[in-house]
């Protein structure tokens, strides 16, 4: 192990220990300008031993950071060509079996109509032998009054699947229904929150339609000199 390694641990080590009694160190009666001077000086305290962790921390997380996206990079390289491929693969089949679909439905309107020309050739050729017209009538009606109803076509067996999938843009977002436009996700809300709080800070906590605004306060801790 290195010196910097050692030290590294070592300072790791002192902030986790200091960090670990912070809650607990915090807890304080503030009933009078002493008191309050008091925890004034321990919060200082405390925001300093926040920016010292933070500036521990920070060099090894940008240093992750730029790892994972360099990973990341590596990673996209690798897949962007066989995403391509699996697209193309896909568009092929998604076409193919469009193409089969439609074929096998022509086959089987063809094969309906061939059957509705042979009953009426049936009819034709039973009247030219003189059989009564109710029993021509029946032979034609068997064919002519049922209506063509496709099949579905034969699946080809493979352990993939399709499913419905649709392509859908906004062609006039006044128009789009209220349920697409209410926050569904806690992230969704919270950034609709933060940005009326921006909005009321600016404002200074002028009413907005639709939230509720409550006065407050907020410090802005300085670390101890």
């Amino acid at each position: 192990m290195t010196q910097l390694q050692v030290k590294t641990n070592t300072l790791e080590g002192e902030l986790k220990k200091r960090a670990e009694w912070v809650e607990l160190d915090c807890v304080m009666l503030v009933q009078n300008d002493d008191e309050y001077n008091a925890a004034m000086q321990k919060a200082e305290e405390v925001k300093s031993l926040e920016k010292g962790i933070e500036d521990y921390w920070r060099p090894l997380i940008h240093m992750a950071h730029q790892n994972h996206v360099l990973l990341k990079r590596k990673e996209k390289s690798m897949l962007d060509p066989v995403k391509a491929g699996l697209e193309k693969l896909g568009g092929l089949l998604i076409e193919y079996r469009s193409k089969r679909e439609r074929l096998e439905r022509d086959r089987q309107e063809a094969e309906h109509q061939k059957q509705i020309e042979e009953a009426d050739l049936a009819a034709f050729e039973l009247a030219e032998e003189g059989v009564p017209q109710e029993a021509i009538d029946a032979v034609r009606e068997m064919k002519t009054e049922t209506p063509f109803h496709a099949q579905p076509t034969q699946e080809l067996r493979s352990r993939s699947s399709f499913k419905p999938d649709y392509i859908v843009t906004i062609e006039d977002i006044d128009e789009v229904d209220r349920e697409f436009l209410v926050p569904s996700t806690k992230a969704h809300r919270e950034a609709i929150i933060n940005n009326a709080r921006a909005k009321a800070i600016k404002t200074g906590g002028k009413p907005l339609k639709g939230f509720k605004i409550i006065s407050t306060e907020k410090i802005n801790f300085k670390g101890a000199k």
